[in-house]
């Protein structure tokens, strides 16, 4: 099995994480893998990580492993 998606805190990428990059904040807006709707068309090159939405930036995709990619808080409930 493939182990989830992850910060490099070891924290669990999840959905609707409140997230920042860098000076900018975000939100998880979905995690991107192989197994992904449009892998083959959009993503394969750049290799899985996960769509990031900000008023500052609009719409940004990373890797997992982005240094710069900090949990902030996970989704309220």
């Amino acid at each position: 099995m493939k182990p989830a998606p992850a910060y490099r805190s070891g924290d669990a990428i999840c959905e609707g994480d409140v997230v920042r990059i860098g000076k900018w904040d975000g939100v998880v807006e979905s995690i991107i893998t192989k197994e992904s709707a449009g892998w083959e068309d959009f993503f394969q090159e750049e290799g899985e990580g996960v769509m990031l939405t900000g008023p500052t930036f609009g719409r940004l995709y990373t890797k997992f492993d982005d240094e710069d990619l900090v949990l902030v808080q996970r989704k309220k409930q």
